[in-house]
């Protein structure tokens, strides 16, 4: 019982903590980065990004499947104020 509290606990702050960002990402812009070749490059940008004071997201691949990895690109979005 004091787990499914504490999860409950958890879940309320989740929400509580989204509800309170979106106001201030609605008026946050972003731009998609890429396609890089490489998940290393791509990560490699989105740390320069960081570095430079943006906040970048996580990396993503898309394109490809399985038997054609050479056709998988990588990217990442930067956001700023606009």
């Amino acid at each position: 019982m004091e787990l499914k509290n504490c999860l409950s606990g958890l879940g309320s702050a989740l929400v509580l903590s989204l509800m309170l960002a979106a106001p201030a990402n609605a008026q946050a812009c972003s731009y998609r980065m890429g396609p890089f070749l490489t998940q290393y490059a791509a990560e490699a940008a989105a740390q320069q990004a960081r570095d430079l004071g943006y906040v970048a997201s996580g990396v993503w691949g898309e394109g490809g499947v399985i038997s054609q990895w050479s056709n998988r690109r990588y990217f990442f979005n930067v956001f700023y104020e606009c």
